[in-house]
């Protein structure tokens, strides 16, 4: 619960901004869609926040079985932007960003089936198992970027590509149903599951970023 009113409270402070900023902007990517603030820091610096979120199912393999996820993301960020060519809109972003990114998924039998180590057994209604994924709550952030140059005013064409680094964090849970039916084996199903489950996270410890916008500079 600190995480998300963390990550809502940047969120907070961006919109607040946005009513003081030298530029305003929208954009969407595999941030989410979302909304930000721009203040110029001399002719070659300048300093950027945002806010974005977004749903969406995503289904994967864990340990033969499929598994139906909910993916929620919302994040915030703050960066800091230097243009090397003072007149061009170029530039180098560095930043972090506060997450309140999670996954939720339920495994999905398969015509009232579910794999155990390697061999499918029948299963009673209801047994199934739970992985989750979460990013940490701040994660570092470079790329390079288009856009916010302090230099020029009115409409603007915005963009990044970049990647933030945090190692997920993960759960594995057996449901009730399927704990019993396991016996004896649960505790080795659900460590082979978790570890299996670790790994899987661990290659999206890299979140790549590219985003794309408008921007209103006053």
């Amino acid at each position: 619960m600190k995480k998300r009113t963390l990550v809502f409270m940047v969120g907070g402070v961006v919109c607040s901004w946005t009513a003081q900023a030298q530029e305003i902007y929208t954009q969407g990517g595999t941030q989410g869609i979302g909304i930000g603030a721009a203040f110029a820091l001399g002719s070659r610096f300048g300093v950027h926040a945002d806010f974005n979120g977004m749903n969406f199912n995503k289904g994967f393999t864990l340990s033969g079985n499929r598994y139906d996820g909910d993916v929620r993301l919302r994040q915030g960020g703050i960066y800091l932007d230097y243009f090397p060519l003072e007149s061009r809109g170029w530039r180098i972003t560095a930043g972090v960003r506060f997450n309140d990114d999670t996954m939720t998924a339920v495994s999905q039998q398969d015509n009232g089936t579910y794999v155990f180590q390697g061999k499918r057994y029948q299963v009673p209604p209801g047994a199934s198992s739970t992985a989750t994924a979460k990013y940490p709550l701040a994660m570092p952030y470079f790329g390079f970027g288009f856009g916010h140059n302090p230099v020029g005013k009115g409409f603007g064409f915005i963009a990044d590509i970049g990647v933030a680094y945090g190692v997920p964090k993960t759960t594995y849970t057996l449901s009730p149903e399927l704990a019993q039916f396991a016996g004896a084996n649960a505790g080795a199903v659900a460590s082979s599951g978790a570890q299996e489950l670790s790994d899987k996270a661990w290659r999206y410890r890299w979140y790549p970023v590219v985003q794309i916008g408008v921007s209103y500079r006053f």
